[in-house]
């Protein structure tokens, strides 16, 4: 039997190599300066959006900055965007950055700007993988023929997952962390062999969460420093992709793309993470234009903005800027659910809670979250609905509800909630020893060790390993 630290040899306890942020500072005048004329290019003559210059600044130049602070610069330089383009011939040799934005590479000149992009070596790959993000995006959302919804097919049957599913890898992958943190090195190896043995299936079906699970997954691994679990992960699901989709598919051009990248060193692991977070901003961006639009009622799309937000990759994307599209499309879509009959209920809950989650994580806006949560518990009440998919929205709507009163310190009432979502959990997956109920244990010994209950919280741990001995224990022949 193979041991963890062939998989993850950070040993528990030690510091993460990395951090998920890039330590933006305060520059002086004179640092600004002396990137000015490099800034200037990438954004104004190179026309790049300010995110794709931040991440060029950040990964090349080893200048890293927040949004706000561009946009404060920009306006004390007067530098605004123009009409026109610059043409590969009008940059000098002496400045490194690539000549055309990833636009140019479909026009006459791409020839020649891919030969000089090629030039920079690993640089490369942050062009690459940004277009490759972009032209999955497109496909997806311009696509009619997309694989069946796995959210719709793990609701019809939440006892059993879709062994397709790939939030279900992402979450057993996340299993595999939370084992080797709490010092159960055999345990996480078992979830790490049940989580491969899943990317297999989750390979096989081409729906929009994928690329991004495995990206989640990817950025987990380098930020926590599990760095030969990574190497594995990338060389298997490279495998994998060549055998299953053609050789111009962006999720495989993606993985191979990513596995020329340097993860040995602290530096290159920096870039890998940046590189993703830049890719995801960038997925926002576009994902963003098209809510609202006629005719776009997938729900995936508001999952991949909103349920799925709270990842290490996709926090603080700035998500409440669209305020005002998003709820106007999400109560469009709750409206509309009301008055088709061929919606489901499972849907219309769907509905409620990207709501529930936008309002209270994206917003802030708490008191308008604590009417959302108390109004999806009353439509999930057990005594009226005994569904166990509705079971889950009522777990859920919970857990919610109990970070609103932790915030007000409110403790007893959180605590409550908390343990009444395992509870209801239990009874939505059939079983104590569910992924998701693990995970929901997680949370509540969080709760108590936050309210200096560390004993309690020990116990609450001791459980929820035994349960992931469980989970573990079934082996992969349940999906067989």
């Amino acid at each position: 039997m193979s041991q963890l630290p062939l998989l993850a040899p950070r040993p528990p306890g030690d510091a993460l190599l990395i951090s998920c942020k890039q330590n933006p500072k305060d520059h002086t005048e004179g640092e600004w300066e002396a990137r000015r004329q490099v800034i200037e290019s990438l954004y104004i003559c190179e026309n790049r959006k300010l995110v794709d210059t931040m991440a060029i600044m950040t990964s090349k130049y080893g200048f890293a900055a927040t949004g706000q602070m561009y946009k404060k610069r920009l306006k004390k330089w007067n530098l605004r965007k123009r009409s026109y383009r610059t043409t590969p011939e009008d940059a000098t040799d002496s400045n490194p950055a690539p000549v055309a934005a990833i636009g140019d590479l479909v026009k006459p000149a791409a020839e020649k700007t891919i030969a000089r992009i090629i030039k920079l070596g690993p640089y490369a790959g942050l062009e690459l993988i940004l277009e490759n993000v972009r032209t999955w995006s497109l496909c997806k959302l311009e696509s009619r023929h997309l694989a069946p919804d796995p959210m719709v097919r793990y609701l019809a049957n939440p006892n059993q997952p879709p062994i397709q599913d790939s939030r279900t890898m992402y979450r057993t992958f996340e299993l595999v962390f939370d084992l080797w943190h709490h010092g159960k090195g055999q345990l996480a190896g078992m979830a790490a062999r049940r989580a491969f043995y899943v990317l297999e299936f989750v390979l096989a079906e081409d729906h929009p969460d994928l690329v991004w699970h495995v990206l989640d997954t990817i950025y987990d691994m380098a930020d926590r420093g599990h760095i030969q679990l990574l190497g594995i992960f990338l060389a298997h699901a490279s495998e994998l992709s060549v055998r299953r989709f053609p050789q111009e598919h962006p999720l495989l051009k993606i993985l191979q793309q990513l596995t020329k990248c340097d993860l040995q060193t602290q530096v290159g692991r920096e870039q890998v993470c940046h590189l993703l977070r830049s890719a995801w901003l960038r997925n926002v961006d576009i994902l963003s234009d098209y809510i609202g639009s006629p005719g776009v009622g997938r729900l995936w799309l508001y999952e991949q903005l909103i349920w799925d937000g709270r990842t290490s990759l996709r926090r603080d994307c700035d998500l409440q800027r669209k305020e005002e599209t998003m709820m106007t499309a999400l109560t469009d879509l709750r409206r509309d659910a009301d008055l088709d009959p061929r919606m489901s209920e499972l849907d219309k809950l769907r509905i409620m809670a990207l709501m529930l989650e936008y309002t209270q994580m994206d917003l802030g806006d708490r008191q308008r979250a604590e009417e959302l949560a108390i109004y999806l518990l009353n439509q999930t009440s057990l005594d009226k609905q005994a569904s166990r998919s509705s079971a889950r929205f009522h777990a859920y709507a919970r857990k919610m509800l109990a970070r609103l009163q932790e915030h007000r310190q409110h403790y007893v009432q959180a605590e409550e909630n908390l343990k009444n979502a395992v509870e209801t959990r239990v009874a939505a997956h059939g079983t104590c020893s569910d992924l998701r109920v693990i995970r929901d244990m997680w949370v509540l010994a969080g709760h108590y060790q936050r309210t200096g209950r560390g004993e309690v919280a020990g116990q609450i741990v001791g459980d929820a390993i035994s349960r992931a001995e469980q989970y573990l224990g079934h082996g992969t022949n349940e999906h067989g």
